[in-house]
């Protein structure tokens, strides 16, 4: 072979090496192009995801603020209601005849906190009032909204330790309320097939069960509460925590008042439905709350329900043999009245518990509720109910079972900003003679103490 032949030979196969030096060089181009691809990709969706975790994280708490605002907002209108009352006590004393009780401001927080709390919505009105929103300090963007509900913790039913009553009183004044609420003075009732229904354990629990179980749950003794309706008394025999040890996760009766509404679930006989029927019927309002373990067992009739009001009065000797405990017609009369009084005329009308009295005895003067009902609807209208007797011995009884002032509030506060939601649910006491316990020293706050704070 020449050597001329052997140099083309040569520069041939250095031209192959060559070419597939450039293809290895491709291919791992690719590869590295590919590899860096994906560390893109998942740096964009890491750095995604974190940003939106922290801009969640960050409206909730915005939206968490928010709620505590409501709640501190409502406090302080709570706390201006004396000046507030003094400023119409004129006017409701020309109309009415006698003081004004104290004014459920608490029942009006979100639309009078709408400035504060939904600025965007609220202001528009306050131009309109002749109010340049724009000039009041703090009243600005916030970037969110917020929302408050308040109610009376007197407007329910009390199913724990009575704080004015003690031993057998304390524990009979509960039962009879329970047992009025629950419709055992009606035969038939509404509610008998909640009774007649076996819970999740296998086990059916009577109307009488339920209320001796509540009982159970915070006297100090381990005997079993004995409820008799027809004689209005307790009495106590046998051991209270059997029904718990068979069940399949037995457990042991407090012996002491409920911290929680909740604790009300593991009393023998709360099941499901009685929850939803008597306790939290809509669990997103707690306006519909009819039993409460926060109160002396006192009823606030100007913010109670109907129902509420007439349970405590039918749970009196005397009155319970009556018609208007007795009769569902003449309940449901009652119930129907106090709801169109309310609708009609949204302001207190009792000043005292012996107003309530006055109304359903049927008495009072000219200004009284039920003399003005008589006169505007006439003695044969169907919402008129048969007026009840009061026995002499249980006056005084039934005076004290009713105040028209409420001193300890539910309120739950909303905070919304974009998709967070966080809910504050507190219960606050503002009654001023409320101490510390021992050793602690001090007075009421004006702002009131919580006895319960639940964030969601």
């Amino acid at each position: 072979m020449s050597a001329q032949a052997q140099r083309r030979r040569k520069r041939r196969r250095g031209a192959g090496v060559a070419q597939q030096r450039e293809g290895i060089a491709l291919v791992l181009a690719m590869t590295a192009i590919a590899v860096l691809g994906v560390m893109l990709a998942d740096m964009h969706e890491s750095t995604s995801t974190a940003f939106v975790v922290a801009s969640n994280q960050r409206d909730t708490l915005r939206a968490e603020f928010l709620a505590r605002s409501s709640i501190d907002l409502t406090r302080m209108l709570v706390m201006r209601e004396p000046a507030m009352r003094a400023t119409i006590a004129p006017i409701y004393q020309l109309l009415v005849g006698r003081p004004p009780p104290q004014l459920p401001v608490w029942v009006y927080a979100d639309e009078l906190l709408g400035p504060f709390c939904n600025p965007d919505g609220a202001n528009g009105g306050l131009d309109a009032a002749g109010i340049d929103s724009a000039a009041v300090e703090g009243l600005g963007h916030i970037g969110g909204s917020c929302s408050v509900v308040a109610v009376a913790e007197n407007s329910k039913t009390n199913v724990n330790d009575p704080l004015n009553l003690n031993a057998d009183q304390a524990r009979n004044s509960m039962a009879m309320q329970v047992f009025a609420m629950t419709g055992g003075y009606q035969s038939p009732s509404s509610y008998d097939p909640l009774f007649e229904r076996r819970d999740s354990e296998g086990q059916f629990n009577s109307r009488l069960d339920v209320i001796s179980s509540l009982a159970d749950w915070w006297d100090s003794d381990q005997e079993r509460t004995q409820f008799d309706p027809g004689a209005a008394t307790v009495t106590s025999s046998g051991g209270e925590e059997e029904i718990y040890r068979r069940y399949r996760d037995p457990y042991m009766i407090k012996n002491a008042p409920f911290d929680s509404l909740e604790e009300v679930r593991l009393v023998r006989g709360i099941t499901d439905d009685f929850w939803a029927t008597f306790v939290q019927p809509d669990p997103d309002d707690v306006r519909s709350e009819r039993i409460t373990i926060y109160g002396s067992g006192a009823v606030n009739p100007n913010e109670a329900p109907p129902e509420v009001i007439l349970s405590r009065l039918c749970s009196f000797r005397g009155v319970t043999e009556q018609p208007l405990c007795m009769d569902p017609l003449e309940a449901a009369k009652f119930i129907q009245l106090v709801r169109t009084v309310r609708s009609i005329f949204p302001v207190p009308f009792f000043t005292r518990s012996s107003d309530l009295i006055a109304f359903v005895e049927g008495k009072g003067g000219p200004k009284d509720l039920y003399p003005l009902l008589l006169a505007m609807l006439g003695p044969e209208s169907p919402l008129i109910f048969r007026p009840v007797t009061i026995p002499g011995d249980q006056r005084a009884g039934v005076d004290g079972a009713f105040v028209t002032a409420a001193r300890i509030l539910t309120i739950q506060g909303e905070g919304r900003v974009g998709r967070a939601r966080v809910r504050i649910r507190t219960v606050a006491n503002f009654h001023d003679r409320w101490t510390p316990p021992p050793p602690n020293a001090g007075s009421m706050p004006a702002l009131g103490i919580f006895h319960y704070y639940r964030i969601d």
